[in-house]
């Protein structure tokens, strides 16, 4: 089994989270985003990450690969039994990828630490403070609103704890950090996702990367100031 994308993508980053808590082995190939080459494009058509090739079949996009897994791997899930539950929590699914990955992965973390990589532009804070002030509260005070007192949402980690925190994750990265007086259960929630052994494991092979492009983040900070 190959999954193709870069470890610090939000979107491979919740597909290898439900490979690992379903015990699949599989081999990471690193694929940037928009990769246009001939050969990842017979792969992913649009050239987004993450694929999947398991065998003869490819499978493309987060959502469709976890529900993929699911179905034909249904030994452990990464989903609860109740079916209102389940539909539950392909809907947080859904808010985390719509909702969340621009105000905190694209605004704040791409912004702020990618952009000066691929582009060699400066950081625009202008970009990330309009994300932090407009538009990450309303989404933020829905998923405070829906998550339970403690714990994760359907009692074990699952599918959509990971991609409710996955792009929060990315902003945390760029020294973003949740306001815990203001979002206590969310702020609990992604400490509590983040302290997971499978995203230790998962964030442990980011690292290297987020260490290089914090570095070259600082030295443009000292260079503006």
């Amino acid at each position: 089994m190959k999954l193709y994308g870069i470890p610090m993508s939000p979107f491979v980053r919740k597909t290898r989270v439900a490979l690992e808590l379903k015990g699949l082995d599989y081999e990471l190939i690193d694929i940037y985003p928009g990769t246009k080459t001939a050969e990842y494009l017979a792969i992913s058509p649009l050239g987004k990450i993450p694929a999947l090739r398991d065998g003869d079949v490819v499978i493309c996009d987060s959502s469709v690969i976890i529900e993929y897994l699911e179905e034909q791997y249904p030994d452990t899930t990464v989903r609860p039994t109740n079916i209102a539950d389940r539909a539950k929590s392909r809907w947080l699914e859904e808010y985390g990828g719509s909702m969340l990955f621009k105000p905190c992965a694209d605004n704040i973390f791409m912004e702020r630490l990618t952009k000066p990589f691929t582009t060699n532009m400066p950081t625009d804070e202008r970009i990330v403070e309009n994300s932090i002030e407009n538009l990450v509260p309303p989404v933020f005070d829905y998923v405070e609103s829906q998550l339970p007192e403690e714990g994760f949402f359907f009692g074990e980690l699952g599918v959509a704890d990971i991609a409710v925190a996955t792009a929060i994750i990315n902003a945390t990265y760029a020294d973003f950090v949740i306001e815990a007086k203001r979002w206590p259960k969310l702020s609990a929630h992604l400490n509590r996702v983040m302290a997971h052994p499978v995203l230790v494991k998962c964030m442990k092979t980011e690292k290297p990367m987020i260490e290089a492009l914090k570095n070259m983040w600082s030295q443009q900070m000292v260079q503006e100031a």
